[in-house]
């Protein structure tokens, strides 16, 4: 028999001691770990500052459900109905997170506050690093000036002064739509509508054209913008735990992260080669008033704030309009009794293409409250950048200062609280009492609670542009072309997730030219 070597059992021994040790130390550290998250679990169910506010148990314990769901997964903004109809108009998402029904939120969080009035300041980087030095987030100082300075860009003498521009932009479309009609081709109309608004965008704030409608096809940096997007959401939840970084990155593609910073690099590029122009290279862009000297004489925007509201311009003026003009050509085609009016409204309207421009457009009553109908059930941005408490009362009770405060348009406008058979599509809720086909089942409609651009002193500085664009593209359309979906597209919208806006899928419809008998 084989004696042990007594000279190794000392060492055979250590390192059973050692590997002992290190198994109770792991062992206890989780033990600690186990129990810290227990006690901030206990804590936040049962002594957090929003504890008696209502909502799912879980989503009060841990933000992991709401920011795997509104960041990664993306369908979180669909569940937000469900909870507000349950839990009612304040509903706790998150343990230090409340989601608010517009009727509450736009007048209480969003509305203008006075000047001795804390403000509800908008979440650092929520849409992108840097974020708070476009007028997007500004602070309240800087975003008044930038938007005392950018107002003039989208004043109703500037639209008037781009309305040639933006005729010709959509005359293109229409020619380009007309060729593959007579082809009998299937069109994916959201293509050809990002291709127009971001033609009409670029040229609007750089003086040049992404050529997107010339060419058929995406401009490379329109490209990175929807991958942007998806990879600023996946920012917000990195954000919240860098840990996990690599395996998200991993299993969702390093790509996205690549396309935001592509998108940076080249935004900056565009803007700087726009700027090396001066602020009068002929035709006035929105570059034109970025670059001007205010009435006293101090410096517009700085370089830098030229830089960070660039991409902020474009790609609020292009995709939100192509996502509600997408939904718009979704939701009439579903609902005949609205198409056959709309179009009949439009045909009776002009004798010929040339007639219809954005003033004419803008009287035309069932054609203004289908795109109404449109964003309140398809709003381009389902979700509201959150705000933060500086304490205060909200719906009667206090909410303590740094409680992130959200309002979902999806939700707020699919609430039978507000709205009357919420999930129809019914364009003569829109209609002045005088219009004949005017409803009195909706008049008791929370109109107040609809804002698709958003609220108060930051609501969408470029909406009037939107609407115009809208009508006009619309009009020019139907007033040329009958269309119908292609079929098994009827679950486009559900089928739908959102980063904010809607990651949209194409549409495919086929347009049939009408012959002016018609």
């Amino acid at each position: 028999m084989k004696q042990p070597n007594p000279e190794r059992t000392p060492i055979l021994l250590g390192q059973i001691d050692t590997d002992n040790h290190i198994a109770t130390t792991v062992s206890l550290f989780v033990i600690l770990l186990v129990v810290h998250r227990i006690g901030i679990s206990v804590y936040r169910l049962y002594f957090h500052p929003l504890r008696k506010f209502p909502g799912p148990r879980y989503l009060a314990a841990t933000e992991l459900p709401y920011l795997y769901r509104n960041h990664l997964k993306g369908d979180w903004v669909r569940d937000m109905v469900g909870l507000h109809r349950k839990y009612g108009p304040v509903v706790r998402i998150a343990p230090n997170r409340l989601a608010l029904d517009g009727s509450i939120g736009w007048p209480q969080v969003f509305a203008h506050r006075g000047a001795n009035q804390d403000e509800y300041a908008k979440v650092r980087g929520f849409l992108f690093p840097g974020d708070h030095e476009a007028i997007i987030a500004a602070p309240r100082d800087v975003h008044r000036r930038q938007r005392r300075q950018l107002a003039h860009a989208f004043s109703d003498g500037a639209l008037i002064e781009h309305e040639p521009l933006i005729c010709h932009y959509v005359s293109l479309l229409v020619q380009q739509l007309a060729k593959r009609a007579e082809n009998n081709e299937l069109i994916d109309i959201v293509k050809w509508l990002n291709f127009t608004t971001f033609d009409i965008i670029g040229d609007l704030t750089f003086g040049e054209s992404f050529h997107s409608l010339d060419n058929s096809e995406y401009h490379p940096w329109v490209l990175t913008i929807f991958e942007t997007i998806k990879g600023s959401a996946m920012g917000r939840f990195f954000a919240a735990y860098p840990i996990v970084r690599p395996l998200v990155v991993l299993s969702m593609g390093a790509d996205r992260i690549k396309k935001l910073q592509e998108h940076q690099i080249f935004s900056k590029e565009k803007a700087r080669a726009r700027m090396a122009a001066g602020a009068e290279p002929g035709r006035r862009d929105f570059m034109t008033y970025m670059l001007r000297d205010t009435r006293s004489g101090e410096k517009g925007l700085t370089t830098n704030e030229i830089e960070m509201n660039s991409p902020i311009l474009i790609t609020a003026g292009s995709e939100t309009t192509a996502t509600a003009l997408s939904g718009f050509f979704f939701y009439l085609v579903q609902t005949p009794s609205a198409y056959d009016y709309l179009t009949k409204e439009i045909r009776s309207a002009f004798r010929n293409e040339d007639e219809i421009n954005l003033r004419s457009t803008s009287s035309l009553q069932y054609l203004q409250g289908c795109i109404e109908e449109t964003l309140r059930c398809y709003p381009p941005s389902a979700e509201t950048p959150p705000r933060v408490s500086p304490g205060g009362e909200i719906d009667g009770r206090y909410v303590s200062s740094g409680t992130i405060l959200s309002v979902y348009q999806w939700s707020t406008f699919r609430n039978p609280q507000n709205f009357r058979d919420p999930d129809s599509f019914r364009p003569e809720r829109w209609l002045p009492t005088s219009h004949p086909l005017h409803d009195v089942r909706f008049d008791n409609d929370n109109r107040s609670a609809f804002k698709p651009f958003s609220a108060g002193t930051r609501d969408c500085i470029g909406k009037k542009l939107a609407y115009s664009e809208m009508r006009l593209i619309i009009s020019r359309i139907l007033f040329r072309f009958d269309y119908e979906i292609a079929e098994s597209q009827d679950d486009w919208h559900t089928s739908q997730l959102v980063f904010v806006i809607w990651d949209k899928g194409p549409l495919k419809i086929k347009l049939k030219p009408r012959t002016m008998t018609e």
